[in-house]
């Protein structure tokens, strides 16, 4: 049977820094038991803190505040309700200044204060912690799709992995008439993290598709996609698949528009409402294809639209971001693991992390695509949402198709061991 997440629309109040009253405990040891439940780090008799570490700090700050503030709202909504194990989740959130070794030290200092962490962002860092939170124990919800991640059995990823969603938007591109057997892909990839698993999940589906691939490198600090996609011109590429970052999506879209290339350009849902009603626009609108593990806020899915209302009746005219939708998502799948802990009687950061694996299926009516943390290691979705931008839509994009897991997905999952 699967797990409903049923979102009413919360009062949206947010703090996005809040020093959780959290219980402090020698490393590894057990608080002891409250009520019946065996309560560890973290827990107390009335409450539950889970740690934030994310960048609240320099370029992307607001971003990472706009990732508190949306689990914040979805705590509020819970804690309104009774909280979980009667107790109240608080958060307490860190600034790792989106840089691994600050990661590594706010970790250090937080993790006897906390039952779990409700956003680490970059995701990634969860396999520089790999030791650390096996010896401790620690659920993570990771704010990455990089397949790395499955190789730890502490970190849950909300979506499907970065290759499985480049074999669903080949798949689709091939479905809609737009390659064939025979035909030239190209890809555009940073050497490293998602243009790795963006490159490996093109060569997957092309071989399954008998497409032939031209693969270029592009450096994630370089915004300027020009040569790549004249490379790729020149090789009959019919589409694009990019295995970066919006800036460099952006440009390249905007480079095949100005030379009238007439190319299907593929990425993950990584644009921004800004990139939508910038320069670039008609030429993202005329030339990309995105895939996405989340709705987008055009979305009729009735959880889209109440956290849209309660973001709105909290900051007026202040946009809602997909930062916000993510850690309002992530709040909401530890939520389950902390309820199942709770039936389990055990809510110490160990128990928390096997009670993410008992959930079952967790269908988000439409917020994000259903997943299921039963087997770690494994993926936890293989659906992906297509969208294609629309400048006049509440985000910039639209849903083109439904979440589905392509045939194409399915075995390139099982040929990577990504099922079980």
């Amino acid at each position: 049977m699967k797990n409903k997440l049923k979102v009413l629309g919360p009062t949206l109040v947010i703090a996005l820094a809040i020093a959780g009253c959290s219980s402090k405990a020698t490393d590894n040891a057990d608080s002891g038991e409250s009520g019946g439940v065996k309560a560890g780090v973290g827990v107390t008799s009335d409450a539950i803190t889970l740690g934030a570490l994310v960048p609240l700090s320099g370029p992307i700050g607001g971003l990472g505040q706009d990732g508190v503030a949306g689990i914040q709202l979805w705590f509020d909504k819970v804690n309104a309700g009774g909280g979980v194990c009667d107790r109240e989740l608080r958060i307490e959130s860190r600034d790792n200044k989106y840089n691994s070794q600050e990661t590594m030290t706010q970790y250090t200092s937080l993790r006897t204060d906390i039952a779990g962490i409700v956003n680490l962002s970059p995701g990634t860092d969860a396999v520089t912690l790999g030791p650390k939170l096996a010896q401790d124990g620690l659920a993570v919800l990771a704010g990455s799709y990089d397949p790395v991640l499955l190789t730890v059995p502490q970190a849950f990823m909300p979506g499907a992995p970065y290759d499985v969603e480049a074999v669903n938007g080949v798949a689709y591109l091939v479905e809609k008439g737009i390659l064939k057997e025979g035909d030239t892909i190209g890809v555009i990839a940073y050497p490293n993290g998602i243009g790795v698993a963006v490159t490996n999940g093109v060569a997957g589906a092309a071989q399954q598709f008998g497409l032939k691939v031209e693969n270029t490198k592009i450096d994630s600090t370089a915004t300027d996609a020009t040569a790549q996609v004249n490379t790729l011109r020149q090789a009959g590429a019919k589409a694009i698949v990019m295995g970066t970052a919006s800036a460099q999506t952006v440009s390249a879209a905007a480079v095949a528009k100005a030379g009238g290339y007439d190319v299907v350009i593929q990425a993950t849902n990584l644009l921004s409402s800004g990139d939508l009603a910038g320069p670039a626009r008609d030429a993202l609108v005329d030339h990309v294809v995105l895939t996405s593990n989340s709705a987008p806020f055009s979305s009729d899915a009735a959880p889209v639209q109440e956290l849209l209302a309660a973001w709105e009746a909290k900051y007026g005219d202040r946009a809602a971001t997909a930062p916000a939708a993510a850690g309002y998502l992530m709040a909401q799948l530890l939520e389950k693991g902390l309820n199942q802990a709770c039936e389990d009687k055990d809510l110490t950061p160990q128990g928390i992390t096997t009670a993410m694996s008992k959930v079952g299926v967790i269908d988000t009516d439409g917020l994000a695509v259903d997943l299921d943390f039963s087997n770690p290691g494994t993926a936890p979705s293989l659906e992906s949402f297509i969208l294609v931008p629309d400048p006049n839509a509440k985000g910039g994009t639209v849903i083109a198709q439904t979440p589905t897991a392509s045939a194409a997905a399915v075995k390139y999952a099982a040929d990577k061991s990504y099922t079980k």
